[in-house]
């Protein structure tokens, strides 16, 4: 188990977005009404990276791309296609101390 931390605890905030880049992955940490995200940093319709999409209501991040939006709370895309899309990947948040990360052992 390795243990990357990407971001300081205090540093979070409702609106947070940012992508990462461990082993090989691409991952974006994102936190929306009080819950902190990790998933893959692509879009399963198209693998369009999700750096610059819109966060929305109730945990939802709008892929700029197609605007398809995905619920943060499964991973499914919401409307019609949600039974047609690939659900978004999420990876565990580790924490140490005052920071959280990654277990290389997850990716």
């Amino acid at each position: 188990m390795a243990f990357i931390p990407l971001e300081q605890l205090s540093q979070l905030y409702d609106g947070y977005q940012r992508p990462f880049k461990v082993d090989g992955k691409a991952l974006l940490l994102c936190q929306l009404e009080g819950k902190t995200f990790l998933i893959e940093n692509r879009c399963p319709h198209m693998d369009v990276p999700l750096t610059d999409a819109s966060q929305g209501a109730q945990c939802t991040l709008r892929c700029r791309a197609h605007g398809i939006e995905f619920s943060l709370l499964n991973g499914k895309a919401n409307g019609p296609l949600g039974d047609t899309i690939e659900r978004l990947r999420f990876y565990p948040i580790a924490y140490d101390g005052n920071k959280l990360g990654v277990d290389t052992d997850t990716l």
